[in-house]
């Protein structure tokens, strides 16, 4: 019988393990699963708490306001919500995830749309906006720990929504009154860029790896895909009918879009841009989410208020959750996974390709070995004629930098080249085409070398730091 007790006594203990384990006992007495987003119903002024793996709304948030802004961001280690009071209270907000309860508020003079977050969780990035239509909009930093303004950028005309690379460096906000994409550096504080894109850009996502920015413009019924690089659109894709939102996949493969009015997504491929796949959803689709392992998407559907959860593999919709009303941005946006940074060297590289990319420090930097086919396809090459090309053998170099002043970072004795032998060749001509503080770009002219395919060039920065780069056929 004592046996009986005992053994009893260890099943009792085990049970009461399993259910800590699976639940977080909440104040309230409530049991709230550990696997959840968060979603803001701009219009009623509460914020829905939804289970994704049950797919189910566990819980609800009251703000105390009759509106939400229509953006949301979650904290690294996810006890904190940022959320906004919209017009209405037009304050940024932090709330303790595990009590419900607001922790700290900040006062605006305009609205707060759209929230993010910066990769290392230090700091808060929040569009102020007048309202559609009229004049003015501003970005604040904020500092989490403390929720002080620490800046005021003036960007474009209305900042809808924020987007944040995933190194932290730059800030792009999408401009709904004036149809522009600002590009803010995080370190100074400033615009840097003001990209023109269509029509009602609603909301702006970028790569992990820096390469593309796509904003959804909803009158054009397009995205705009933006280099970010030069920081100039290069193609326009069209999309449903009102794009409203757009996220990048975790692996970044795909790009999704919600469409207002024809109420369904557009699945886009990041790698030629086609589109692979239309999925009907609810009512006004407004924002997508993914959870971190790119197996389920959310969308949230603004006049249907509620929530559907997609197959991303087999493209179908397996669940619809009721929220609050009009659901906007899913805090499951934030997540940008970093793409770690290759493993190959420029001499690794295509041994036939004339471009060759590596980092120089802080700036990457790109070596084109030029050809006469390439003048008049660039205006930067505006100073080489074809006849150059008979003497010399002639190379651009292009650096680019998110933060700093590089226009300095290359002179006349920082670039060096040897040949197959080893021997060194002097440089006979360095032109510097722009000594943008970001994008500085140079020619140089080598003599002529019947073998110069076969050659090494080493670039020292005045920072200290040096990169090789071959070619070899």
């Amino acid at each position: 019988m004592k046996n009986i007790y005992r053994w009893g006594g260890v099943l009792l203990f085990l049970l009461l393990v399993a259910v800590t384990w699976f639940f977080v006992k909440q104040p309230d007495g409530k049991a709230v699963p550990a696997s959840v987003f968060y979603v803001p119903n701009a219009s009623d002024g509460t914020i829905s708490v939804v289970d994704y793996e049950r797919g189910k709304t566990v819980d609800t948030i009251q703000l105390g306001t009759d509106q939400a802004s229509h953006g949301i961001a979650l904290s690294l280690d996810q006890k904190t919500l940022y959320a906004g009071t919209g017009f209405d209270g037009k304050t940024l907000v932090a709330i303790d995830t595990k009590t419900k309860k607001k922790i700290k508020e900040l006062a605006f003079d305009e609205g707060v749309h759209g929230i993010d977050i910066s990769p290392d969780g230090q700091n808060l990035y929040v569009s102020l906006n007048p309202g559609l239509g009229k004049t003015g909009g501003k970005l604040a930093i904020v500092d989490m720990a403390n929720l002080n303004l620490i800046s005021l950028i003036e960007t474009g005309e209305g900042p809808a929504h924020v987007a944040v690379t995933a190194d932290g460096s730059q800030v792009w906000t999408a401009n709904v009154n004036d149809d522009t994409i600002s590009v803010v550096d995080a370190i100074s504080a400033k615009v840097i860029k003001t990209i023109a894109v269509g029509d009602v850009p609603n909301e702006v996502a970028v790569m992990p790896d820096s390469r593309y920015a796509f904003a959804a413009n909803v009158e054009s019924n397009s995205v705009s895909v933006i280099d970010m690089k030069s920081m100039q659109v290069i193609k326009n894709i069209e999309a449903g009918d009102a794009p409203h939102g757009v996220t990048v996949s975790p692996d970044a493969k795909e790009l999704w879009v919600s469409n207002n009015k024809s109420n369904d997504v557009t699945v886009i491929s990041t790698d030629n841009f086609r589109v692979l796949a239309t999925i009907s959803t609810g009512s006004y689709a407004n924002h997508v989410g993914f959870t971190p392992d790119g197996v389920w998407a959310f969308v949230s559907n603004r006049q249907s208020n509620d929530i559907v959860k997609i197959n991303r593999e087999e493209r179908n919709v397996v669940a619809k959750i009721p929220v609050g009303s009009e659901p906007h941005e899913i805090s499951l946006e934030d997540i940008i996974v970093p793409v770690q940074p290759s493993d190959v060297t420029a001499s690794d590289a295509s041994p036939d390709s004339a471009v060759q990319e590596e980092s120089l420090g802080l700036a990457q930097i790109t070596v084109q070995r030029l050809q006469a086919t390439d003048l008049g396809s660039d205006p930067n090459l505006s100073e080489i004629k074809v006849g150059d090309f008979q003497q010399n053998d002639i190379y651009g170099i292009s650096l680019t930098a998110h933060t700093g002043d590089i226009s300095n970072l290359l002179n006349e004795k920082s670039i060096n080249l040897q040949d197959i032998n080893g021997n060194n060749l002097s440089l006979s001509r360095l032109v510097s085409v722009s000594n943008d503080s970001h994008h500085p770009f140079y020619l140089a002219w080598f003599p002529k070398q019947e073998q110069a395919s076969q050659v090494v060039m080493k670039i020292d920065g005045s920072d200290g730091k040096s990169v090789s780069l071959s070619w070899s056929e």
